[in-house]
């Protein structure tokens, strides 16, 4: 691993229900990044990433975390339509983005962010 991107052996998949790459000095996630279809939970504590970027590729997932990284916006949670959770918190998130996209979403943190206004990107009050 070179200490900023998740790379995988030749279509390998992250097996198990939980997948922890919590404290890897990640800034990004792989292109061809993807759970199995038995993972529920992503972990990416405590790294750097900026961007949530290819999480597309894994709509399954229940629960979602990125506590403690460099997120700015959160963009590519609303590609994730199966989620239950979103963990966000302690990054320097500016606007509330795609929640109206996640029907399921139960649990939302998002304490720790620079949050400007409480409402969504299009304006509406949340």
């Amino acid at each position: 691993m070179n200490g900023q991107v998740v790379l995988l052996p030749d279509g390998l998949l992250p097996l198990g229900p939980v997948l922890d790459l919590s404290a890897r000095g990640m800034q990004k996630l792989d292109p061809s990044f993807m759970c199995s279809e038995d993972t529920h939970t992503l972990i990416l504590d405590r790294n750097n990433i900026m961007k949530l970027d290819h999480l597309e590729r894994s709509p399954g997932l229940q629960q979602l975390s990125v506590a403690g990284n460099r997120l700015v916006r959160m963009m590519g949670v609303s590609r994730l339509t199966e989620l239950r959770v979103l963990n966000l918190p302690n990054n320097s998130i500016g606007y509330i983005e795609g929640l109206r996209d996640l029907p399921h979403l139960k649990w939302l943190n998002l304490s720790g962010n620079n949050i400007k206004h409480p409402t969504d990107r299009s304006g509406s009050i949340l």
